[in-house]
């Protein structure tokens, strides 16, 4: 079996970090229904991800799964997040990717704890590394973090497989999933820690969304 090491990214590995995400991330289930074309997908992804990746790696907050040889294989984005989450944004009339995109961040918004915490924003995989181990590493090195920072930590799960990955990790279902419509995929939030992120008032922002 292959080991891995996880590590920080550094602020200087931003070129490589990129491509990696691109890779890796190409089709996860949220990109990959927000941007059915996967040319259109890639070319949104080399526009915007750069900015993004910016910022997580000026915040310290880019975990990697590294090879044997000193490559990295994986990457993902522990978020720290105090206080209230930001507000939802309103669907994008005309534009579908846009008003795709809108729907995933007001869902996702009003999910989001109001009390500090870690969100793991992303987290992939390059797709002949799949099944290593990548995963399970980060999650280790990314929930070590956060234990010793005192803050629990959120996401949304994406797919089963992911979901059962996190539960393995001491992740629980918190509130009731998030169905995207249109035939998205449905995100399951799920919390790691102690104490209560939200009292889950039962509204969603698609529930009235065709």
């Amino acid at each position: 079996m292959t080991t891995l090491t996880t590590r920080p990214a550094h602020r200087s590995e931003s070129g490589s970090l990129l491509a990696i995400c691109l890779e890796a991330f190409a089709d996860e289930a949220v990109t990959a229904w927000v941007v059915p074309d996967p040319e259109a997908r890639l070319a949104g992804m080399r526009e915007m991800l750069p900015a993004s990746l910016a910022a997580a790696l000026d915040a310290g907050a880019v975990i990697l799964a590294v090879g044997p040889d000193g490559e990295a294989v994986a990457a993902s984005v522990w978020i720290d997040k105090q206080g209230a989450p930001a507000a939802p944004v309103p669907p994008t009339a005309g534009d579908p990717v846009a008003r795709r995109l809108a729907m995933v961040v007001s869902a996702t918004a009003a999910r989001h704890p109001a009390v500090p915490h870690v969100y793991l924003s992303a987290m992939g995989t390059l797709p002949r590394w799949r099944g290593s181990g990548a995963g399970t590493a980060m999650l280790r090195h990314g929930l070590d973090r956060a234990r010793g920072l005192g803050l629990p930590v959120y996401l949304e799960a994406s797919t089963p497989s992911n979901r059962r990955l996190y539960a393995r990790h001491g992740f629980s279902d918190h509130g009731p999933p998030v169905p995207l419509p249109d035939g998205g995929p449905v995100l399951q939030p799920m919390w790691h820690g102690t104490g209560t992120p939200w009292a889950y008032a039962g509204s969603d922002p698609l529930s009235n969304t065709r």
